[in-house]
């Protein structure tokens, strides 16, 4: 879908269209910059460029005169290699007269793809920038590097050895089973069924079984603070017994919420799948399975 943006600055009306905001690693994405002077005036040129910061937090602990510690939450940053692509070279312009000028942009191969956490996150943005004598008007817009299905099957990104499984075991005191999932990986934003196998075990009165997917994001640097975000949830029995050789089927809708599975300099993001047996009085077992999270099957 097209995206557009657009601002007056310096002198300078500048519009921005890509062919699309969701942008696919190793790809181009075309676009198009429009450049009007109201008044009339020259650029030295124009240049584009697409843009990435990293940013992560972790924990700092200083110590006083007195043996005393604080503790402060330090938050940092990392802007990730860039290439400016020039669109235009030098140009004059008459009053009120419009450039339209084509380019193609080239998206970065492995990402990383966008990320939205608290304690990690990947952003991306299209910046235009002319250069002028005196000032550089500048415009920029929000865009999303997708996590492609085919890079993390190529092993780009290191996950759990049964995480691209379609099915994996999953035990947890004395429940023993496994835990079948489609597609896989599965996709932000997209449909998804399951299935549940249990072996023979005696059953036990439960509250409920609840299903969830969590997704845990860490900084990887000293310090590093991580979360753990439950992404997706549903009830799969209510009270009652649980247990015995059964299978289970399920679906659902994962939401469109930006936290794929990704490895970066800093961070890294990883996926569980849990079956959650909620007993009363007592610890709740976790059937866990680990698996991975793209942002589009479209590559």
């Amino acid at each position: 879908m097209t995206v557009e943006a657009r601002t007056s600055s310096g002198g300078f009306d500048i519009e921005l269209r890509l062919d699309r905001g969701d942008l696919l690693p190793g790809r181009l994405v075309n676009g198009t910059l429009r450049v009007t002077s109201r008044g009339g005036g020259a650029i030295r040129g124009a240049r584009v460029t697409l843009i990435g910061t990293e940013q992560w937090r972790y924990d700092r602990t200083t110590s006083d005169s007195k043996g005393g510690t604080h503790t402060e939450i330090v938050t940092d940053r990392s802007d990730l290699p860039a290439v400016p692509v020039a669109v235009l070279g030098p140009t004059t312009f008459a009053a009120g007269e419009p450039r339209d000028i084509g380019f193609e942009l080239p998206v970065p191969g492995l990402g990383p793809a966008t990320f939205e956490a608290t304690e990690l996150s990947v952003t991306w943005q299209v910046r235009v920038n002319l250069d002028v004598a005196g000032f550089d008007p500048s415009l920029a817009m929000a865009v999303r590097v997708l996590q492609p299905t085919a890079l993390l099957r190529a092993g780009v990104v290191d996950v759990a050895e049964f995480a691209l499984y379609a099915e994996a075991a999953a035990e947890a005191d004395g429940f023993e089973g496994s835990v079948w999932l489609d597609p896989s990986p599965l996709c932000i934003g997209a449909p998804f069924k399951g299935r549940i196998t249990l072996g023979a075990a005696p059953s036990r009165r439960v509250q409920e079984v609840r299903l969830e997917l969590r997704v845990k994001a860490k900084a990887t640097v000293s310090g590093g603070r991580d979360e753990t975000i439950t992404m997706w949830t549903a009830v799969l029995a209510g009270p009652g017994d649980f247990g015995g050789a059964q299978t289970i089927e399920f679906a659902g809708d994962l939401p469109a919420t930006w936290l794929p599975t990704i490895e970066t300099e800093h961070g890294r993001a990883d996926a569980a799948f849990h079956v959650i047996v909620a007993m009363a009085y007592a610890r709740d077992p976790h059937l866990v399975r680990d698996v991975a999270l793209c942002s589009t099957t479209e590559l």
